[in-house]
């Protein structure tokens, strides 16, 4: 039997869409490859993504492609046969970037770090100590199947001293906590729109520096969709998108990010720490262990935890969705047989949605056979707002 009226998605992407965006995708449609006002419009959402970004020096697009495709495209057009990338490999997409590199010839060093704690900035400095010919740096800001936040800042600086390109996933961080690509020494910052910024899946956000631009050029990948190039001879150059734009995508991303700046920056980002902070605090009244290592490495976009000895994250999140309504996530790789998430990303950070979280957990939990004090965890969520 079902006990709910409402579904609720507290994943860590894609997210619950507010009504608002909802109502943004059922805007009149328009030709993006002829209306003026459209173009207007996209260059507009630019202006707005370098604020949020902190990217004022870059130049940045907004792609047509879930967010795999800016991380491709950053690989692609900055590795080429024999080019060593140093790999911040402390998570499942951190360790991930090796494959990229793989497939465009490039020769991966990986560091083999502890995946319940952030990377530590010595250990990337004694690795290019070790490596003079690293050209290229990968490294994730939130890796969301662990929940790890890894300090671009201190990695940023290493990699400019040692002139090393840095490409830094930001997917799960822009929105809800301040990036700051100008001042972190960032060259290629890749982010997505089905995340904090509650919008669908489908659009990739691409900010890259001078330098890397530099780099484009000299690797020249050739290619069309990947080629960041293009959109810098076309629509900076001519006013012209490479290919059709999806307008009610745009529609959504506008409306997505009018929602942040009419709440106000300073309140976005506090909420998403309030909301990191209380499921921690939640987590540990229900007797779960948050999976980081420390609260100080923890995204305050979305929170892991080890499943209880004998339980099935799986047969945990079925309960959980298909009898209270609300979908909790697992995660990937060595991870997913024994790590749950719950996402508070955007909107989703917020009480009423993190304490409804919290009891679908604790009801499944006790479906399963174990004790769950979901008062406690309820209680510590209120708290923590």
């Amino acid at each position: 039997m079902r006990h709910y009226t409402d579904r609720l998605i507290m994943t860590p992407g894609p997210t619950e869409i507010p009504h608002r965006v909802r109502m943004a995708l059922a805007r009149e449609t328009t030709n993006p490859d002829l209306d003026p006002a459209f173009l207007e419009l996209y260059n507009s959402v630019r202006a707005r993504l370098r604020d949020l970004l902190g990217a004022r020096k870059a130049k940045l697009y907004v792609w047509v492609g879930e967010a795999m495709l800016g991380l491709d495209a950053a690989i692609a057009n900055t590795v080429k046969e024999g080019t060593k990338v140093l790999v911040v490999d402390n998570g499942v997409y951190g360790e991930g970037f090796a494959d990229l590199v793989k497939l465009y010839g490039g020769k991966p060093i990986t560091l083999g770090l502890d995946w319940r704690r952030a990377a530590d900035p010595h250990a990337v400095e004694r690795a290019l100590e070790a490596n003079k010919d690293v050209e290229v740096i990968t490294l994730v800001h939130c890796d969301t199947p662990s929940a790890l936040l890894n300090d671009v800042r201190e990695i940023g600086k290493i990699a400019s001293h040692f002139g090393a390109v840095l490409i830094v996933d930001a997917v799960s961080s822009i929105g809800s906590m301040p990036v700051d690509f100008d001042g972190w020494g960032v060259d290629v910052m890749i982010g997505g729109s089905q995340k904090a910024l509650n919008v669908p899946t489908g659009l990739t956000i691409f900010a890259a520096s001078e330098r890397a631009w530099e780099r484009f050029r000299r690797v020249n990948r050739g290619s069309f969709y990947l080629n960041p190039l293009l959109w810098e001879e076309m629509l900076d150059g001519k006013g012209v998108f490479p290919y059709t734009f999806s307008d009610v995508l745009l529609y959504a991303l506008d409306e997505g990010l009018r929602l942040l700046y009419e709440e106000g920056l300073d309140s976005v980002y506090a909420r998403h720490d309030a909301a990191r902070r209380a499921a921690r605090a939640a987590l540990e009244a229900m007797g779960l262990e948050p999976y980081p290592s420390s609260a100080a490495c923890t995204c305050p976009s979305v929170t892991a935890f080890s499943a209880p000895r004998g339980v099935r994250p799986a047969d945990v999140r079925r309960i959980a969705w298909e009898k209270y309504g609300v979908m909790l996530a697992g995660s990937w790789g060595r991870l997913e047989e024994s790590v749950l998430r719950i996402g508070h990303m955007g909107v989703q950070a917020s009480p009423t949605r993190l304490a409804s979280a919290f009891i679908a957990l604790g009801m499944a939990l006790r479906d399963l056979g174990l004790k769950a004090d979901i008062g406690a965890a309820v209680e510590a969520v209120l708290k923590g707002f």
